[in-house]
């Protein structure tokens, strides 16, 4: 799958990714990542809307997941 979605993509681009990855994996953040059972610390961020949500005021609601998008490469 990873192939086929490079293929298509411009080999600088494609670079550029294995670039950041590598950096990455170079940082040792997978040792600092939170783990199955870990809780998060509690946060503050904007909405699609901009508007700033608490993840205490959503956890008094119920079980929370959070979505994180990576802007532009």
């Amino acid at each position: 799958m990873r192939a086929s979605f490079e293929s298509k993509l411009p080999p600088e681009i494609v670079n550029t990714m294995h670039q950041v990855t590598e950096e990455l994996i170079q940082s040792g953040i997978m040792e600092r990542v939170l783990k199955k059972g870990d809780q998060a610390p509690q946060f503050s961020l904007p909405d699609h809307k901009g508007d700033m949500v608490d993840s205490a005021d959503l956890l008094n609601q119920g079980p929370l997941v959070v979505s994180f998008y990576r802007g532009a490469w």
